[in-house]
């Protein structure tokens, strides 16, 4: 497979009404141009694809204020406008969530675009303190609306339907130490949970920890993670991190690590401990000394 991709892409500069809308638009002109032999996703020999995405973003920011916080809600609407076609990404994967789902370029494919009108919808609600302008919560929701069906999308998140997945993030930190973040996507039915992720992490002085949890529907991944760390010094921190994975309930890997690490250069012991999905074969183990020479200037 060969694939030579060219793209022209605009970001105008945001302008706000005298309502209060802040609008702005963005486009993307994209030229792939392929040459592939017994390739299972492109043509075959030489293929030439030329479109362009029109972007149109507007959100309505509305400001409450009082002695201790700032609330902030902010509803949100994108159009993107494409006349041309897809190619097929119907087997493809790729996550969509609150934070990219208003991006030009979602699908993040380098050969294709986002075929078809589609609107984008949401809202940010976030709570943050007058002090320090700390975010201590925040409520996050978008959806996505299709005139037509585009059969090319791929089908874990409804992209290509006319209803998309729901997707929501909270965020949680009431306390300079302490963050929680929570990711969720449902189907367009708002009942079956195709993806949840929740992140907790502590940080206090030179101890920090993070849990991460992952379920995903199908055969893809989930886990537990946890990573723990112990800072001694500038100098010198221990750091151990573990995976289980949920599906087959099996333990696939442990971490140990010790870091020296000044100026000039980073030394560390790792001890690794990988494990296998079959309970047969017996685990490897590793223990190996890094050398990282820092170069000057």
């Amino acid at each position: 497979e060969k694939i030579n991709t060219n793209n022209l892409i605009f970001n105008s500069t945001p302008k706000i009404t005298s309502k209060g809308f802040v609008n702005n638009y963005d486009f993307i002109i994209k030229n792939s141009n392929t040459n592939s032999k017994k390739s299972k996703i492109n043509k075959e020999n030489s293929d030439h694809y030329f479109a362009g995405l029109l972007q149109l973003n507007s959100n309505y920011p509305l400001i409450k204020k009082n002695q201790k916080y700032n609330y902030l809600l902010k509803p949100k609407l994108t159009l993107k406008l494409n006349p041309g076609h897809t190619k097929d990404l119907s087997k493809n994967d790729y996550k969509i969530d609150v934070s990219n789902i208003y991006n030009l370029d979602r699908i993040s494919s380098n050969e294709t675009l986002e075929g078809g009108i589609s609107l984008t919808y949401g809202s940010d609600y976030i709570v943050s303190n007058r002090n320090n302008n700390q975010e201590l919560l925040s409520f996050k929701f978008a959806n996505n609306l299709r005139l037509k069906e585009n059969e090319d999308l791929e089908n874990n998140n409804q992209l290509g339907a006319k209803t998309s997945n729901f997707f929501g993030e909270v965020k949680y930190s009431p306390l300079s130490f302490f963050d929680a973040t929570y990711n969720l996507s449902t189907a367009n039915n708002l009942t079956d949970i195709n993806y949840q992720n929740l992140i907790t992490e502590i940080s206090l002085n030179n101890f920090s920890t993070t849990l991460d949890y992952l379920r995903q529907e199908g055969e893809k991944n989930s886990y537990l993670l946890n990573k723990t760390s112990y800072k001694f010094n500038e100098s010198n921190n221990l750091s151990f991190s573990t995976r289980e994975n949920l599906k087959t309930d099996l333990t696939e890997f442990y971490n140990l690590i010790y870091q020296y690490k000044n100026d000039c250069l980073a030394a560390s012991i790792e001890y690794q401990k990988d494990y296998y999905s079959d309970r047969d074969i017996k685990p490897k183990e590793s223990i190996f000394f890094k050398l990282t020479v820092i170069p000057f200037g």
